[in-house]
């Protein structure tokens, strides 16, 4: 079970009526940006932190990974034609969340109402059955005292628990305070800025070009890997980084993190168009740069939403095979002022406009 509403501390995002007026000029240009100082020496902790394996900047394809994405079908993000739920991607920004401490209760006394009410109570009503059956049709003092119990302190106090789930599952209560979802970060395509919260408040804000992506891992009890696709700060010596692949999970193949780079970096890069995925196709009416390209390209603007469930599975199935054989990205970008003097030059150029 996740967070009840995707959406930030379970509140709607406020989106424009119609597209975004224009990006800001801090925004993230794969074409122009302004070139970064190399990386400053670092210290053996800091290098600890930042062990793994580093992603560059690159130009960005088409290329998708389908986890994450996958479980979200076009039925479960349309209800009569119109889009249900906010995202937790946008036109506007890409926002991670986690469970409070309080969440993560309600959810396992949730899951042990749940299975008391498909499990251990089922059981416990067979075994009054055949009491019932073996004395004859009638009920003594002794099992007749514990039904009622079992009914009364057990039974309708899990129901209850279980089906308050459902209707807040399903939008018909609103979310507690304490039981919204903690903001950990945001990726802003309008503004170019990644920010890190702690607490609900942001711990610290960056332009987007500043960030190195990490391929951290660690193994498990049982020998596996787990992955973590980190933004570590280039210049600034925190103790934390931006952990953007939780929606992923922690198990796949390292080509599997490397084309949701590719999806973050094209999702930043105001040049490109949004990344052509079901969660963003309802934004990409708001979007200026996509706007353009879907216009030319011929874009249905309803792809992906009017499929069946088992149209979409097997669009991502044909996607992740095509895609064993194709790059998952494009070409690096050095995004250093070292050795990137023709970018410096039109940065500067646009500057002076």
């Amino acid at each position: 079970m996740g967070p009840i509403n995707p959406s930030t501390n379970g509140q709607k995002q406020a989106r424009p009526e119609n597209t975004i007026s224009q990006y800001q000029d801090t925004a993230y240009d794969s074409d122009d940006f302004p070139p970064q100082k190399s990386r400053p020496e670092q210290g053996f902790l800091r290098r600890m932190m930042t062990s793994g394996k580093h992603f560059s900047f690159s130009e960005t394809t088409d290329s998708i990974t389908v986890y994450g994405l996958d479980d979200l079908t076009p039925s479960k993000v349309t209800e009569g034609g119109k889009s249900s739920k906010q995202s937790y991607w946008n036109e506007i920004s890409l926002n991670g969340e986690s469970l409070s401490g309080w969440s993560q209760l309600y959810f396992l006394i949730v899951g042990i109402a749940k299975m008391c009410l498909m499990g251990l109570l089922p059981l416990l009503y067979v075994i009054f059955l055949l009491m019932w059956w073996l004395g004859g049709g009638g009920w003594n003092e002794g099992p007749s005292e514990a039904f009622s119990e079992v009914t009364l302190y057990a039974t309708l106090p899990c129901l209850l628990i279980y089906v308050h789930f459902l209707l807040l599952n399903a939008g018909y209560f609103f979310v507690a305070p304490f039981l919204r979802a903690k903001r950990v970060f945001e990726l802003n395509r309008t503004t170019g800025m990644v920010t890190l919260f702690k607490k609900n408040k942001p711990f610290f804000t960056h332009p987007f070009i500043e960030f190195d992506c990490v391929l951290m891992s660690s193994p498990t009890q049982q020998g596996f890997l787990n992955y973590s696709l980190t933004l570590i700060h280039r210049y600034q010596n925190y103790s934390v980084g931006v952990p953007i692949s939780g929606s992923m999970g922690a198990n796949h193949k390292v080509i599997e993190y490397l084309l949701f780079w590719n999806m973050v970096q094209r999702y930043m890069d105001i040049s490109q168009p949004l990344p052509d995925i079901l969660v963003l196709e309802p934004a990409r009416q708001h979007d200026p740069t996509t706007i353009a390209y879907d216009k030319e390209h011929n874009r249905n603007p309803r792809y992906w939403r009017d499929m069946t469930d088992k149209e979409f599975k097997q669009k991502m199935d044909e996607i992740q095979k095509a895609q064993e054989n194709t790059p998952a990205t494009g070409k690096p970008i050095d995004i250093f002022e070292a050795s990137n003097t023709t970018v410096n030059k039109k940065h500067n150029r646009n500057k002076k406009k």
